[in-house]
């Protein structure tokens, strides 16, 4: 049997008070007031809780929710499909909703505002527009990228919601309530090392936390160190990866651009600005300057630190 390790109420969302306390009242409030709640856009690095919420807010309201890809959403008449199966206060929640090709998103405006859409039927100068109603209902979309929401689209969401990385403590609990779930015996000084290698992303946390499972259900014998190896993991949550990316612009002795990165490591750019980067960056392992990519002092020590381990 497969174990949900996401959460389903807002009880159970750890960390990020201040979020979970307004978003307690906004549901309140619309259950009282028996009405849809506002349309919410959630954003913020991948693995941060943005598909977490939604389903929780789902489940606190006891409301249906339909959920899409942003980069289904090709032509009208898929969006016309989708709010059209939607019935009174339901919920739609479009993922990665920045994916959604530009030509359609005009038709969210009046969608979203007053809940209707405009319908053009016929041809030239025999055709006619039929307004046709929409049940109201809650938008909740979840993007990576919030910098490519139009902003008259970003302007309709009555909350928004910046989902950043979690501290160290807020990770520490996740993985204890994951741990109990799991059904996995793990001490203090093992669940610290694993929130340390996670970045501040749940995701990654929870990730890490299946594999212990795996390795202890193997081998009980096996330490965290030694799975965190094998899972190429070096430290802080530094992979190979990442630092392959750190040496090749050691190796330069000088700012490098992203296409040369790519070219020195394999790895694609995209990969490198949206799964790479925003860590090390955030992390004063690296800096951007006008020129490229530079180390950082910070970023010279953890190479020399953990060099002589990653060669063996």
């Amino acid at each position: 049997m497969v174990v949900q390790l996401r959460p389903t109420k807002l009880n159970e969302f750890k960390g990020k008070r201040d979020i979970k306390d307004n978003l307690s009242i906004y549901i309140k409030s619309c259950l009282i007031q028996n009405k849809s709640l506002d349309h919410c856009l959630f954003y913020g690095l991948p693995g941060t809780g943005k598909t977490s919420l939604a389903y929780i807010i789902a489940n606190e309201l006891k409301r249906k929710i339909r959920i899409v890809q942003g980069n289904s959403i090709q032509r009208n008449i898929d969006i016309i499909n989708l709010v059209l199966t939607l019935n009174e206060l339901d919920i739609l929640f479009i993922d990665e909703i920045h994916a959604i090709n530009p030509a359609c998103i005009e038709m969210l405006y009046a969608i979203m505002e007053d809940l209707v859409i405009d319908i053009t039927l016929g041809k030239d100068f025999n055709s006619k527009v039929t307004r046709l109603k929409v049940p109201p209902f809650t938008l909740i979309g979840a993007t990576t990228l919030l910098g490519k929401i139009p902003q008259p689209l970003e302007d309709r969401f009555g909350i928004v919601i910046n989902l950043k990385t979690y501290d160290e403590q807020s990770i520490i609990e996740i993985l204890k309530d994951s741990m109990t779930k799991l059904d996995l015996q793990l001490n203090d000084k093992e669940i610290l090392l694993l929130a340390q290698n996670s970045k501040g992303i749940p995701r990654n946390a929870n990730r890490l936390i299946c594999r212990v499972k795996d390795f202890r259900t193997a081998n009980v014998k096996f330490s965290i160190k030694h799975i965190l190896r094998k899972l190429q993991i070096i430290d802080r949550g530094v992979n190979m990866d990442d630092f392959s990316y750190l040496k090749s612009i050691e190796q330069s002795k000088r700012a490098l651009g992203l296409k040369t990165i790519s070219q020195i490591t394999g790895i694609d750019q995209y990969t490198i600005e949206t799964k790479i980067e925003p860590f090390l960056i955030s992390n004063c392992y690296v800096e951007k300057s006008i020129q490229g990519r530079v180390l950082t002092d910070k970023g010279r020590a953890f190479i020399n630190q953990h060099q002589e381990n990653v060669s063996n």
